[in-house]
């Protein structure tokens, strides 16, 4: 009987926990704001930034120095593509520079004089690309372009020399494109997964920081006790009910983010919805328990920011979307593995662009479990050997002296005309 009475008296305290968090929550604005705001504008506005994913005809001028059959076919074939446009021929490079200064094109091609020649002699011929990189989606197009008609006509040339040896119709080596996951090829399909996982870590970490900033503030004006959070349980039921708070209070945002917002923007969703939910819970419990972990480092506000501004980069770095991830450093490997966005991003890319099933992901699922389990534990040491120490010691200091807090705060801000001031008055009354 007694066993069952601590369990009930210790789901009570879970309760109370998570009844107290969603309060903290709910009055707290700057709170809202991350965890609501942040998963509602910043999916929308990311994906707005990114549409259109691919751009189309942009604008391309030729200087050819060479002024032979292939290079005028070679151009042909370069303004058939969906990718550029061949707006005109510049008489030289000097011309083409002012047409792309005047932003006439944005991209110039050039022929050395040579083309054809080198060509027919069996050497290599060079074709030159210039482009404006102001916007990087350019780029893309036009190196697309280039590289297939230059893949298509090299084909081609073989295939002429060798037609006399073999008897074939068309290419020696036929290429073609055939997109799997990211049918669109848009750079928005291929980036945006994975950052809707990571507005969603931030915006939860960031929020929980804010939770316990506010609760150190309100400790400092109040001799050391937050009178909002007075809840009275271990550090695991107290840890354990602001994780389901935080759960529940994610669960609209976090659909809006991964299903609806994909679904607005006709991003590929080639995965199972239930499947998806499934690997998102350890997710989103993982990137709870690591907030109250982090939340040490907070003392105020401000404090949040930075937080924010510090490993907002380095989480989407570590990802291994923007540099291969069997390039990065071993120590930062390591890192990145302790990070439940690796794991939750790249899960949920596998599973809604190329259409993975959770037994397929049953490795990084697990490894969520087990990440869940080791924040858990910092988060229990965190709570145990760091905060509460910490608010004990600030509630003795007051009971000495009143005023401590209030001195403690001056002094770390460096005001020493305040700080004396406090000090002469204290003075006074005694």
């Amino acid at each position: 009987m007694k066993e069952n009475g601590e369990k009930i008296g210790w789901l009570h305290s879970i309760g109370l926990t998570m009844k107290q968090e969603f309060k903290l929550i709910f009055r707290d604005e700057a709170v809202i704001i991350f965890f609501v705001v942040l998963a509602i504008v910043y999916p929308p506005l990311y994906s707005l930034i990114y549409n259109p994913e691919v751009v189309r005809d942009e604008a391309m001028v030729v200087v050819d120095d060479s002024h032979s059959d292939l290079s005028r076919e070679f151009t042909r074939k370069l303004d058939a593509t969906p990718d550029v446009q061949v707006k005109a021929y510049a008489n030289d490079m000097e011309e083409a520079k002012q047409m792309m200064a005047r932003k006439e094109c944005y991209g110039i091609v050039y022929f050395p004089a040579d083309f054809e020649t080198q060509v027919m002699r069996g050497n290599q011929g060079h074709v030159s690309l210039y482009t404006d990189m102001s916007v990087m989606m350019r780029y893309k197009a036009m190196l697309t372009a280039l590289t297939n008609v230059q893949m298509e006509m090299c084909t081609k040339l073989q295939g002429a020399k060798a037609a006399h040896i073999i008897s074939m119709d068309g290419g020696l080596v036929e290429s073609r494109q055939v997109p799997l996951g990211n049918t669109a090829m848009g750079i928005a399909s291929a980036v945006l997964p994975f950052i809707l996982v990571y507005v969603l870590q931030q915006g939860m970490i960031m929020g929980i920081a804010m939770i316990h900033a506010g609760g150190m503030g309100r400790r400092r004006r109040n001799r050391g006790i937050d009178r909002l959070d007075e809840v009275k349980a271990l550090p695991g039921a107290m840890i354990l009910g602001k994780a389901l708070a935080h759960l529940f209070y994610y669960l609209l945002p976090a659909i809006f983010a991964l299903h609806i917002v994909p679904l607005i923007f006709k991003f590929p969703m080639n995965g199972s919805f239930i499947e998806i939910a499934l690997i998102m819970f350890p997710f989103l419990l993982a990137c709870s328990f690591m907030g109250q972990a982090v939340r040490v480092f907070v003392n105020n506000r401000e404090g949040v920011f930075l937080l924010l501004a510090f490993t907002s980069v380095v989480f989407v770095f570590l990802t291994g979307v923007s540099w291969p991830h069997y390039q990065i450093a071993p120590y930062w490997d390591v890192i990145s593995r302790m990070i439940p966005g690796y794991w939750g991003s790249t899960a949920y890319v596998q599973m809604q662009v190329n259409g993975a099933s959770l037994m397929q992901m049953k490795d990084f699922y697990t490894a969520l479990w087990v990440l869940c389990g080791i924040w858990f534990v910092i988060a229990y040491m965190v709570e145990l050997l760091v905060l509460r120490p910490k608010y004990r010691a600030m509630q003795l200091a007051c009971e000495v002296d009143p005023d401590a807090l209030s001195k403690h705060t001056l002094y770390l801000q460096g005001d020493d005309d305040l700080l004396n001031a406090e000090l002469l008055d204290g003075d006074d009354e005694e």
